[in-house]
């Protein structure tokens, strides 16, 4: 099997290849820019992609979005530091494949990796929470909510502040920002600050 990591984090993305270089199955190839990324999957066949969320000039959700299109059995994993919660909609949706915590151990890598290889997903218990939750939010309310530091972060947004113009606004850092903006994409389903703004006010998420 053929895996392709993708992370703008030089030292995660060695330790993370240093992990799972040893495995007697796996040949494993590692990218530190997403750009370059898409260019290496247009020009070679990869069975998996083990995706940073955060990353720059576009984040994994967006690479792996386009990765979808153009290469639909290519196995698509999150690999995040953040909660993994966030991001479970991406599963329901079919958008990824797998999800994986920077936190997990090898053998849990691996596992995961193992399982979405073979068409399989690994998920937390909280999952199922989460899935009981959303089937009772869908059956009591149709419209969207989002804790109040979304909600500021997206008036700041409709209102031209740039990440690093909203980092200072609130005192956190620009890293933050894009990882709170991450959510936001996910949660509404949309790739860009535009479509998130619009959506936001279309749901009456902002005034």
């Amino acid at each position: 099997m053929k895996l392709l990591i993708v992370d703008d984090h030089p030292v995660v993305l060695n330790g993370t290849k240093a992990l799972l270089d040893h495995h007697e199955h796996w040949t494993i190839e590692a990218e530190t820019n997403p750009l370059f990324a898409i260019d290496r999957l247009r020009r070679e066949t990869y069975d998996c992609c083990l995706l940073d969320v955060n990353m720059q000039p576009i984040n994994g959700i967006q690479l792996a979005a386009e990765v979808r299109e153009f290469s639909p059995d290519t196995r698509l994993i999150l690999y995040t530091g953040y909660e993994l919660e966030d991001y479970y909609d991406l599963l329901i949706t079919s958008k990824v494949d797998g999800l994986l915590s920077k936190t997990a151990t090898k053998e849990q890598i691996i596992h995961s990796i193992s399982a979405v290889l073979r068409g399989d997903i690994l998920v937390p218990a909280q999952f199922l929470n989460f899935i009981s939750r959303k089937i009772a939010n869908t059956k009591t309310d149709d419209g969207y909510t989002l804790p109040e530091k979304e909600r500021r972060i997206l008036q700041l947004v409709a209102q031209g502040f740039t990440n690093k113009a909203i980092a200072s606004e609130l005192g956190v850092s620009q890293r933050t920002v894009e990882n709170y903006l991450t959510k936001i994409f996910t949660y509404l389903q949309v790739e860009s600050r535009t479509e998130a703004v619009n959506k936001a006010k279309d749901s009456g998420l902002l005034d």
